[in-house]
């Protein structure tokens, strides 16, 4: 209880002190937010479970940060275009600050590709292909055009059905 107490207050604290990262980048005032194609993600479980179909995009944010919001049009793109092969997922750290803890994040939005589990463990892809038990070495910090993402998820959708096979 102690440990967990201190996960969420050190969490906290590091997005209140760390605050957001972003690049300038204008809005989609089409964009209607309560429309996600994006899953909300309330419990580790909810990962596991996609995990089994392919490989799962997750973000960590709040509402109340700008780059967060901005990526979001982004994610649920990905989300319908990737609709079959990849589950692209979100946690909200103001919602679920216990579950963010869980992931380390030290600025938001903080987005990585989970290729698959290996020994009790999440398998991250990094750029270029390279799968990675080190979320750190695989993070994509800030506001990002979907074009960065996409080679990242497709190497995992590579490897997961290599896996698979």
């Amino acid at each position: 209880m102690k440990l967990e107490v201190l996960v969420i207050t050190l969490f906290a604290l590091s997005v209140l002190l760390a605050g957001c990262v972003s690049d300038v980048t204008p809005v989609d005032t089409e964009y209607d937010a309560n429309e996600r194609d994006a899953v909300l993600v309330t419990e580790r479980q909810q990962i596991d479970d996609a995990l089994v179909n392919g490989p799962v995009l997750l973000k960590i944010g709040a509402e109340w940060c700008p780059p967060c919001t901005q990526l979001d049009p982004v994610l649920d793109e990905l989300a319908r275009d990737y609709e079959g092969r990849a589950t692209v997922m979100y946690i909200d750290s103001e919602l679920t600050p216990g579950l963010a803890g869980q992931f380390s994040v030290y600025s938001i939005p903080d987005t990585t590709v989970i290729a698959g589990i290996e020994d009790g463990n999440y398998l991250f892809m990094r750029r270029g292909g390279v799968t990675d038990t080190s979320r750190n070495k695989a993070r994509v910090i800030g506001y990002v055009d979907k074009s960065v993402l996409e080679p990242i998820l497709d190497h995992a959708i590579e490897y997961h059905s290599n896996m698979t096979e």
